[in-house]
């Protein structure tokens, strides 16, 4: 069914239209939102952020125009958004950290020990200004092995390099940091 069909038929038929847009597109709706979102949220949350995508999707129909992409690029574009909102709305709440923070954001407690919260901060950004300066694609190894919690074999899916290529290239980028985190 091509795209202009089916967003007809999800204007004429909106229940047969958006079973079919679901079967056709929830695989990869999911994988986009839980490639964003899974170091963050529950399996629910993961879940309720894809129904909202197809709801705004069937919300924005009249928009769709096939001349400036198709359906699957729309649909994926939304989902990225979301997902994208939602793990900045978390990290918010949580004080989750991107990588590229410079800051970060810190309740002080009576019990808090100030001095070495300090020290764990300026750690983290030189371990971070570390990771950074092993350059690709060592760099994006680590984080997504380290921060999102990957596996090699995600990782090397990915990154279209054998699961020995990402080990090795894990494990020399891990001795780089160590030697710059002694030493530097």
């Amino acid at each position: 069914m091509q795209d202009n069909e089916l967003v007809e038929l999800i204007k004429n038929d909106p229940n047969r239209g958006l079973k079919i847009l679901m079967d056709k597109y929830m695989g990869l709706i999911c994988t986009v939102v839980r490639d964003k979102l899974a170091a963050v949220c529950d399996d629910y949350e993961m879940e309720s952020c894809v129904s909202e995508v197809f709801v705004d999707f069937y919300n924005n129909i009249e928009k769709y125009a096939s001349d400036k992409g198709s359906i699957k690029t729309l649909i994926c574009v939304i989902a990225k958004r979301r997902a994208i909102d939602i793990f900045r709305k978390k990290k918010r709440e949580f004080g989750y950290m991107y990588i590229d923070d410079d800051e970060s954001y810190y309740e002080v407690a009576d019990n808090m020990d100030v001095e070495n919260d300090y020290i764990n901060k300026e750690l983290k950004k030189k371990l971070i200004n570390a990771i950074k300066e092993l350059g690709e694609p060592d760099s994006e190894i680590i984080i997504r092995k380290y921060y999102f919690g990957e596996t090699t074999r995600q990782i090397s899916q990915r990154l279209s390099m054998t699961i020995s290529a990402i080990d090795t290239r894990a494990s020399r980028a891990l001795r780089k940091l160590r030697e710059y985190i002694d030493i530097g």
